[in-house]
């Protein structure tokens, strides 16, 4: 139920990371949507601004060049103060050609209108007295202050249109009094005309006012297309005595998007998807991890072998099988627990397992053999597993597997003591078969018939092959058992292995197989004599068995350091590769038609194994591909004679 419950909670959690990925995705792409929008129309709003600057200055600079060029005439006055009539025409008409959006001048001596150019069409302006209706006592004081021009406006003119009024203060320049004014008024039209105001307006409009508000209609003296004002961009016309403010948008309001926002939507959608697929197959992967952790826990839990796994450096218990804590017992909370083992004699190991030190050499053990205690105090023999991961960010991890194997050491022991039982009883009965065959054989019970006389043979033959096969059980169980006497004892090396060979010579000549003595060290070493000689004979036997026709098997000893082997080297077609790790077990042979063909129960080297272990000696072999094999025993040297 907890288990369920877990599940559910995780696919409720992948499926929230999914929904929260497409809305932070969502959310992503919106954001930077509106942010690509936004800089799209701040870049508007930049582009409008500076276009609506750009005018703003050319207007300027064209009002301010017109009035500059009548500067020229206040000069004039003011060196000459009765200038007029033809010499005031004259002026102004080069005034005009150099100005051309001057719409007229007038001379106003004490403020009143004396001459005007031209004067065509302007006649009604002569003796206008300026104080009157175009300037205010404010307005005088500041050009007399000032004595610059002074800028009114836009004012409606009489003969038509709107005109931007600009008074010159003139000053005598002999005793500096002040003369009058120069009045000038400019043409608006002309001026917008100049500065292709038509031409800039033809993708926005542009409107120009005497107010700050876009929506004071009543101020606004140009406009160039009707419009819903959306946030105009704004440009200040400063000019002493007025102020004009230009408002400036896109025809039809400033755009919500770029013109083409596809190719940034569509790469954004895009990405969207790349990264929700990315989003569904990683936690596609998780499900599926997730999926095979259930299975492989659930088979961890199921094995009915005993798994364990314990922290490497904390060397503490992390998790553990229902089959470990049956095996173990509840006692195995520290890997040090099996430090406390016993051998299969049931005595205590002084040194214990040593399992972490068994995998800092190499990350994995197998085929441990030991007892150990449980909770009851018994002992039960195990098969210990061992293997060692290591980790990139955590503690590394030990995999323990322990096997019981109460219940095999049982069989064991059941299929030991029968073949120990049947080869007793065998034994009596097959030697005095095997010699009263013998002597039939041999004639000693008078001459057989031809016939009679070779199945004697045959039958003789195979009783010895019998008596082989019952000999060895018999000894392989004892040896198992501890239950082979040794004898001990310092002997001469040569002698020995001279010997073996004098024995095993007349089974060599029948099989045409030369045995070659050479290099015998002359040494001592301490053994059972007539144990290491069926070790050896074993060796030889095989040697002889597995060698061609004609073949030389070479005898030799080797010092390696305190040690010394005894090496048979036969020309036979060595050892598979498919053998190799079974070729010390009981029963093994390279082929089951080895044992038609060559002969042998398959123990010789199971107990020539067993006789070295316990007389401290080993048997090895090495077995290059194509030159044979070469076995040898291993003792360690009592001294050198």
């Amino acid at each position: 139920m907890m288990l369920h419950q877990k599940d559910r909670l995780f696919h409720t959690l992948i499926w929230a990371a999914r929904v929260a990925m497409i809305t932070l995705m969502f959310a992503v792409a919106l954001i930077l949507d509106t942010a690509s929008t936004e800089r799209f129309r701040t870049e508007m709003r930049q582009h409008w601004q500076q276009k609506a600057a750009d005018v703003s200055l050319q207007l300027r600079k064209a009002i301010l060049q017109n009035v500059q060029t009548v500067w020229g005439l206040a000069a004039s006055v003011s060196v000459e103060p009765e200038l007029a009539g033809t010499r005031f025409q004259d002026l102004a008409s080069v005034i005009f050609r150099l100005a051309p959006e001057l719409r007229n001048i007038g001379l106003a001596p004490d403020f009143v209108i004396r001459h005007i150019y031209p004067l065509e069409g302007n006649e009604a302006a002569l003796g206008l007295d300026l104080t009157d209706q175009s300037l205010s006592p404010q307005q005088i004081e500041t050009l007399l202050e000032s004595e610059r021009a002074l800028f009114s406006g836009p004012i409606d003119l009489v003969q038509g249109g709107q005109g931007l009024a600009a008074r010159i203060p003139v000053f005598e320049s002999r005793n500096g009094e002040f003369w009058g004014l120069i009045s000038v008024i400019l043409d608006l039209p002309r001026l917008y005309r100049t500065v292709n105001l038509s031409q800039a307006a033809d993708d926005g409009v542009f409107a120009l006012s005497t107010s700050d508000d876009p929506e004071d209609s009543a101020s606004v003296f140009y406009l160039s297309a009707r419009t819903t004002w959306d946030q105009p961009v704004i440009a200040k016309l400063q000019m002493p005595g007025t102020t004009w403010t230009l408002f400036a948008q896109p025809r039809g309001g400033w755009p919500s998007h770029p013109k083409s926002p596809g190719l940034t939507r569509g790469i954004l959608f895009v990405m969207g998807l790349l990264v929700a697929g990315a989003t569904f197959w990683l936690t596609q992967l998780l499900l599926k991890d997730r999926e095979m952790q259930k299975r492989f826990w659930g088979l961890f839990e199921l094995a009915p072998v005993g798994i364990g796994l314990y922290g490497a450096n904390r060397r503490t218990l992390l998790r553990a099988n229902q089959s470990f804590d049956r095996i173990v017992g509840n006692n195995a909370d520290s890997i040090d627990y099996f430090e406390s083992a016993y051998d299969q004699n049931g005595a205590k190991l002084e040194s214990g397992l040593n399992i972490t030190q068994l995998l800092k050499g190499q990350f994995r053990f197998s085929g441990l053999e030991t007892t150990i205690p449980t909770k009851d105090g018994t002992l039960r023999p195990v098969l210990l597993h061992g293997l060692k991961l290591e980790t990139r960010d955590s503690e590394p991890v030990i995999w323990l597997i322990a096997e019981d194997i109460s219940e095999r050491q049982k069989a064991d022991r059941m299929k030991n003591e029968f073949v120990s039982t049947v080869s007793h009883e065998l034994r009596t009965p097959l030697t005095s078969i095997s010699g009263s065959l013998g002597l039939l054989a041999n004639g000693a019970a008078g001459e057989l018939p031809e016939q009679a006389a070779r199945l004697a043979s045959i039958a003789y033959r195979n009783s010895k092959q019998l008596t082989f096969l019952i000999n060895d059980l018999l000894d392989i169980e004892k040896l198992v058992a501890g239950k082979m006497i040794f004898q001990m004892e310092p002997h001469h090396l040569p002698g020995i292995v001279l010997e073996c060979i004098e024995e095993i010579e007349h089974f060599a000549g029948e099989k045409n197989v030369t045995l070659k003595p050479s290099e015998l060290g002359d040494v001592v070493v301490e053994i059972d004599r007539r144990r290491f000689s069926q070790a050896l004979h074993n060796l030889l036997s095989n040697a002889i068995k597995f060698s061609p026709e004609g073949a030389v098997v070479d005898i030799y000893t080797e010092r390696h350091d305190q040690q010394v082997r005894v090496c048979v080297k036969d020309q036979g077609d060595g050892v598979s590769a498919d053998f190799q790790d079974l070729i010390f077990q009981k029963f093994s042979q390279a082929d089951a038609s080895d044992r038609r063909a060559k002969g042998g129960t398959g123990l010789g080297l199971a107990i020539t194994r067993e006789l070295m272990t316990h007389m401290g000696g080993v048997v090895d072999y090495a077995s290059p591909p194509g030159q044979g094999a070469t076995f040898w025993l291993e003792l360690p040297v009592i001294k050198p004679t």
